[in-house]
């Protein structure tokens, strides 16, 4: 995961004209139960989800950020779409990273764009699109 993390790391847009840089980026895989006690508590959302990121800081240094991966829910998502539970965190955490350098997915305008990098990124390691809206791929 370290390698691939890397990767997208170096395949992530500049934003701001300026390359990112991360001083420091811890992920945590989670089950359910973890994950839907870290969304009620800083998101104020019942249930589990697929990914929560948290920016700890951003200094000349770099950004600092913590990753919540869901295995559960990679695990189902990957069984609903057919493919490795492994390509689905990779794209949690591709997703996690963007929102970490300022990308959101709360429209749908900025939702395309946001799943058109994580494919983009994805493609670039050998993972391909990974990325599918509910209820499109089987």
């Amino acid at each position: 995961m370290i390698e691939l993390v890397r990767g997208m790391i170096e395949l992530l847009p500049a934003t701001d004209g300026k390359v990112n840089r991360f001083s420091q980026i811890s992920i945590r895989i989670v089950r359910d139960d973890e994950m839907s006690r870290l969304h009620e508590k800083y998101s104020n959302v019942a249930g589990t989800t697929d990914v929560l990121t948290f920016v700890q800081g951003n200094s000349d240094k770099g950004i600092e950020v913590d990753l919540a991966l869901c295995a559960d829910e990679a695990g189902r998502r990957s069984a609903e779409l057919g493919h490795s539970v492994e390509n689905e965190l990779a794209l949690y955490a591709v997703h996690g990273l963007l929102h970490a350098i300022g990308l959101d997915d709360q429209d749908e305008v900025h939702a395309r764009q946001m799943h058109a990098e994580e494919d983009r990124i994805l493609t670039s390691l050998g993972l391909g699109a990974v990325y599918a809206p509910r209820g499109e791929r089987s």
